[in-house]
């Protein structure tokens, strides 16, 4: 079987050790079964993701008070267009077909 080393927060394995050992795992087998659900999901399983305004200064360079003008701008924009009609809320997809 093949050996992976890695460097890991010890903090973070010292917590994870405690909750795993309370399902009955060991880190090696949390791990294991981590890797198998990549394997089988050929992604990772769980949404990783970051919050919008970090996003947007990584993606587009913004900070975050030129994101908070974006944002209400955006807001405006939405709200007129709704009251114009030319945008509606979707409840459902039975709210599409009207």
């Amino acid at each position: 079987m093949p050996t992976m080393t890695m460097r890991v927060d010890r903090q973070n394995v010292k917590a994870a050790k405690k909750i795993l050992a309370g399902m009955g795992l060991t880190p090696r087998t949390a791990i294991d079964a981590f890797l198998a659900k990549v394997v089988s999901q050929k992604a990772i399983p769980f949404p990783l993701a970051m919050p919008d305004s970090e996003y947007a200064k990584t993606e587009y360079g913004m900070t975050p008070p030129e994101l908070a003008v974006f944002d209400r701008r955006m807001d405006r924009t939405v709200n007129a267009e709704k009251k114009a009609g030319t945008i509606r809320s979707v409840t459902s997809i039975a709210s599409l077909r009207e």
